[in-house]
């Protein structure tokens, strides 16, 4: 059965390269290993953002001049796809940034791109969010921006935060490390790509079985408690991670890659775990939320965490979507 990887890329071809000083942007693509073999290269099919693969480079590197200065040598594969275009991606677990091109190098031989050495997909870089003007990556959402929320509702946007965290951070603290969403887990073709979210970010279940427990059809369960569901896991292949929280007025449900998720809900766990920085950023624009008496409405039932991992087993043994309604 393939599988989907989202990974992150240059469109370059390191053998005949741009002139020096060029701009690179990075890319989020999905990668489909065809036959399931953790081997991506031009043989059974496999293919980069709905491209087949015709050739593949192991062991090109490219020479860049970083955007806060000074100057980095990835290592990656290069990739020719059947549409014409050239795309590298690093092999050395870098996380490419946008950044001026500087000298490359190239080799002469083909070969397979492992799975396990494909970058970092970073939480949300490249995730694409329903705003009022489109679709947007969710880096590129500034403060300001207006979003569509799941009540169909146009909702301002107050504040973008992030936080990264290294391969050495992951390893010494597993909970870091994100749940991939594998696209169309969650029923009716959802995600339309592959989500990767924190174990604790909540998505949201539209169903009978909800309402049965809940007396509402519509509740936001975290993503740990829905790693019994095929296709949805830890992930621990990511090497670094980037989260990025969305912050409004009030708790949000938005729509990542076409699916419903949360908005950062602002209480008193939310604000033990992001940065003291962030944390006094928050309370600079809610200052309510300091006063430790305050709870944050949340748009959607939160049911306990017995009750979450109750629901799931119950759509498992009853080989029901989790998102059985769904408003559009």
């Amino acid at each position: 059965m393939p599988t989907t990887y989202t990974d992150q890329f240059w469109l370059i071809d390191p053998a005949n390269p741009p002139s020096s000083g060029s701009t690179l942007s990075v890319f989020s693509f999905n990668i489909i290993d065809q036959n399931d073999n953790n081997l991506i290269n031009r043989f059974s099919n496999d293919s980069i953002d709905g491209s087949d693969i015709t050739a593949s480079y192991p062991g090109d590197t490219i020479t860049v001049n970083l955007p806060g200065g000074g100057s980095a040598t990835i290592t990656g594969t290069t990739f020719f796809l059947a549409d014409g275009r050239a795309v590298f991606t690093p092999s050395d677990g870098s996380v490419l940034q946008t950044s001026t091109f500087s000298s490359s190098t190239f080799v002469n031989g083909q070969g397979s791109h492992p799975v396990g050495s494909l970058g970092p997909p970073c939480f949300v870089a490249g995730t694409v969010i329903e705003a009022s003007n489109g679709s947007i990556p969710v880096e590129c959402l500034k403060q300001g921006d207006v979003l569509q929320n799941y009540a169909g509702q146009l909702v301002k946007l107050r504040m973008v935060l992030s936080r990264s965290y290294s391969e050495r951070q992951l390893i010494e603290n597993s909970k870091l490390r994100p749940v991939r969403i594998m696209a169309g887990t969650l029923g009716r073709g959802l995600p339309q790509r592959d989500l990767l979210v924190s174990r604790q970010h909540r998505m949201l279940v539209s169903s009978k079985i909800a309402e049965r427990m809940f007396g509402t059809t519509d509740v936001l369960i975290s993503a740990i408690n829905l790693t019994k569901i095929p296709g949805i896991y830890v992930d621990e292949n990511v090497r670094e991670v980037e989260y990025f929280h969305l912050v409004f007025d009030q708790h949000e449900v938005l729509f990542a890659e076409g699916a419903p998720t949360e908005s950062l809900y602002a209480g008193p766990e939310a604000l033990k775990s992001i940065t003291g920085e962030a944390r006094e950023e928050i309370l600079t624009i809610f200052p309510e939320l300091a006063d430790m008496d305050h709870t944050p409405t949340p748009a959607l039932p939160l049911p306990s965490g017995k009750q979450q991992k109750q629901l799931v087993l119950r759509h498992m043994k009853n080989r029901k979507p989790l998102l059985e309604f769904l408003n559009s």
